[in-house]
């Protein structure tokens, strides 16, 4: 069985209320705009690799977020293939008999809602984790460690020509990680399943904790609970932006900004339980905006309130 070590890039909607997002109906969260693939000897050697920009025909406009991250500009993606061309391409690539490698299990489910969304004919080859398998290994399987952690533990240096996020320069590094790990003989156990991925449940752009209040509250929000949050969609923790808290009708607001899935609100407020003891309940909530001008407009409107409400306890 061929083994190909995969890695994609993709855009995404700068807000929920856009032409692109109402086209899709919710079923098309992320549209993939790079392939990255390498091929693997039996001895784990890279003897091929594929590399494929793909024509974004449901969110035509690249994020700037994606453009900054991945140095991908609009361009090169409009003269590119549709998702149906460069698959079809990929598939015969791959072969008939072979097994995909990723790091993490977020590229099959936006490689499997791709697929259904566009109506491709030839299912997806079967794909394993290696960062599970190498979590395993290391004897932390609750942890799941990123690919640059992974690549210092194992003392993989980086490559200046190759930087990270780009499909296939990631998947060049997750190949040399998996050429060290010892129990690739286990590797089938490690098969993924994709996820459902969708925004029309509005609870998976919410998340709700409390944490019990042993210390005063602006102490507490110094803390490590209290300067960052998670974000609402995928639980990466997140720095607070522009000088953390506004403090308005009993409640604690800030914002914070994750890189895949952009603006939200972090709340807080005391509350206090039956048992007489006080908690700090957090709420964190997606913003239904997310263009950067917003963003850069809504963070300057904070910076601007947080500097009144100084000068007016002065």
């Amino acid at each position: 069985m061929q083994a190909i070590v995969l890695d994609l890039e993709w855009n995404q909607p700068t807000n929920f209320r856009s032409g692109g997002y109402r086209q899709s109906g919710g079923q098309l969260l992320f549209e993939m705009i790079q392939i990255g693939a390498v091929k693997l000897d039996e001895s784990r050697q890279i003897v091929d690799t594929f590399n494929q920009l793909i024509q974004p025909t449901c969110y035509r406009r690249l994020n700037p977020h994606v453009q900054k991250i991945t140095h991908i500009t609009q361009e090169q993606v409009d003269e590119a293939p549709v998702f149906q061309d460069a698959y079809e391409t990929f598939i015969d690539w791959c072969g008939d008999d072979c097994v995909l490698l990723t790091w993490g299990c977020d590229d099959i489910s936006v490689f499997e809602q791709n697929v259904r969304y566009f109506a491709c004919e030839a299912p997806l080859p079967p794909i394993c984790d290696i960062q599970k398998l190498f979590s395993d290994e290391l004897g932390t399987p609750n942890e799941r460690k990123s690919l640059k952690h992974a690549m210092e533990a194992l003392e993989i240096e980086p490559s200046e020509d190759r930087e990270f996020h780009n499909a296939l320069n990631d998947a060049y590094y997750t190949a040399l990680v998996y050429a060290r790990i010892k129990s690739t003989d286990k590797l089938m156990q490690y098969q993924l399943k994709a996820k459902q991925l969708t925004h029309q449940d509005r609870r998976r752009r919410q998340m709700v904790s409390v944490h019990r209040l042993s210390r005063g509250v602006p102490t507490m929000l110094k803390t490590r609970y209290g300067s960052q949050a998670p974000c609402p969609v995928c639980s990466h923790l997140n720095p607070l932006a522009a000088g953390y808290y506004r403090y308005s009708a009993q409640r604690y607001t800030a914002l914070a900004r994750c890189e895949s899935h952009g603006l939200y609100y972090v709340k807080m407020n005391v509350i206090t339980h039956p048992d007489k003891k006080r908690y700090l309940e957090r709420m964190t909530v997606l913003t239904d905006e997310q263009s950067p001008a917003y963003v850069n407009t809504k963070l300057l409107q904070w910076q601007q309130k947080l500097d009144a409400q100084e000068k007016g306890g002065a």
